[in-house]
C-alpha cells in the first residue's frame, strides 16, 4: 500500500531467483519473466514504486519491456580502454538504460582492480562525461582513490555505491565496517559526487531498526546533503546476510532496509523525499510514470 506523498525509487536491485529451480522445460525467456515478477511482487509488497535494475541486459530488457514505468537499467561495464568508451556511448543511446556502472575494485579482496590501476577505465570516464551518462562506482572502501579521476571530469555525474565502504556479504567482513567511511567523506567537496545509501542494515551490529548506524549516517548526510543521496535496498544480497536476533533466520528483509529510513525520526520529510526518489530522478533525468 502506498503510504507516502513522494515516490520511492530503489536505486539498486539485482535479478532475483526462485528459492527452488523452476521447470527445466521452460524457455529462458519464460524463466526471465518469472524473475521479473518476483522483483515486481517484492516491490509491491514493500511499497516501492520503481527500481534501477543492475543486472545482465537480457534481464534488464525483460523488466523494462514488461513494466516500462517501474524498471530502468544500469549496465555494468566489463570492458576497458576504447572498448569501454564504445560501450558507454552505446549505453547512452539505449532506452532501457539510465546509467552505467564500473567495478573499480575486486569485491572479493576490496583492492583496486587492475583495469582501474592501469588506467583502462579512464576512457570510460571521459566518454561518460562527454555523452552525459551517469556512472555508479563500486568502490568497496576505496572511494578516496577516485578523487583524481573525478576531478578531471567535473561534468560527470558520479554515484558512489554502498556508502563507499565494503560490505559483507559479499566482501570479507571487517572488524569495523565503517572504518573506510572517511575516504567517502573526503569526496564531499566535489559537487558532482553523490552517494548511494545501500546495504545499511549490513553495517549494523543490531537488529532492526539498526539504530547504531545513525551516527555515521548523520555524518554522510551532513557532508553531502540530502540532494546528493539516494536510497537502494540491494535486497537480494541482504537476503544472504546472517540474521540478527533470535526470531528469524532469513537474513535482512527488504522492508527493513526501506523502513529504517522511512519511519525514522532522525530525518525530516524533505530529506526522506530526496533520498527515496527526488535525487535519483534529478541526477538520472528519469521520472518513472508510476511516480
Amino acid at each position: 500500500m502506498k503510504t507516502t506523498s513522494f515516490p520511492i525509487i530503489d536505486g539498486q536491485i539485482h535479478q532475483p531467483n526462485p528459492p527452488l529451480p523452476v521447470d527445466d522445460g521452460l524457455s529462458d525467456a519464460a524463466k526471465l519473466l518469472i524473475n521479473v515478477e518476483i522483483a515486481r511482487e517484492a516491490m509491491d509488497s514493500v511499497g516501492v514504486d520503481a527500481a534501477l535494475v543492475v543486472a545482465a541486459l537480457p534481464y534488464v530488457d525483460a523488466c523494462v519491456a514488461r513494466y516500462p514505468g517501474r524498471f530502468i537499467g544500469v549496465e555494468t561495464f566489463a570492458a576497458t580502454g576504447t572498448d569501454l568508451a564504445a560501450a558507454v556511448e552505446r549505453a547512452r543511446g539505449d532506452g532501457r538504460l539510465v546509467a552505467g556502472r564500473l567495478l573499480v575494485t575486486d569485491f572479493r579482496t576490496t583492492e583496486l582492480s587492475p583495469g582501474f590501476i592501469s588506467g583502462g577505465m579512464d576512457a570510460g570516464f571521459e566518454a561518460a562525461e562527454r555523452v552525459g551518462l551517469p556512472l555508479f562506482l563500486s568502490t568497496h572502501g576505496q572511494a578516496a582513490a577516485m578523487r583524481p579521476l573525478i576531478e578531471r571530469h567535473p561534468g560527470l555525474t558520479v554515484i558512489i555505491d554502498h556508502l563507499g565502504v565494503s560490505q559483507h556479504p559479499v566482501s570479507p567482513p571487517r572488524d569495523d565496517p565503517w572504518d573506510r567511511l572517511d575516504g567517502l567523506l573526503a569526496l564531499a567537496d566535489l559537487p558532482n559526487v553523490h552517494v548511494k545509501l545501500c546495504g545499511i542494515p549490513l553495517l549494523s551490529a543490531q537488529a532492526y531498526p539498526f539504530a547504531d548506524t545513525w551516527p555515521n549516517l548523520h555524518r554522510v548526510i551532513a557532508a553531502f546533503g540530502a540532494d546528493r543521496l539516494l536510497w537502494a535496498s540491494d535486497y537480494t544480497r541482504l537476503r544472504m546476510a546472517e540474521a540478527r536476533g533470535p526470531s528469524r533466520n532469513r537474513g535482512c528483509l527488504y522492508s527493513e532496509s526501506r523502513d529504517m529510513l522511512l519511519h525514522s525520526d532522525e530525518i525530516d520529510e524533505a530529506t526522506k523525499a530526496a533520498i527515496f526518489g527526488g535525487t535519483a530522478m534529478r541526477i538520472l533525468n528519469w521520472t518513472p510514470p508510476t511516480a
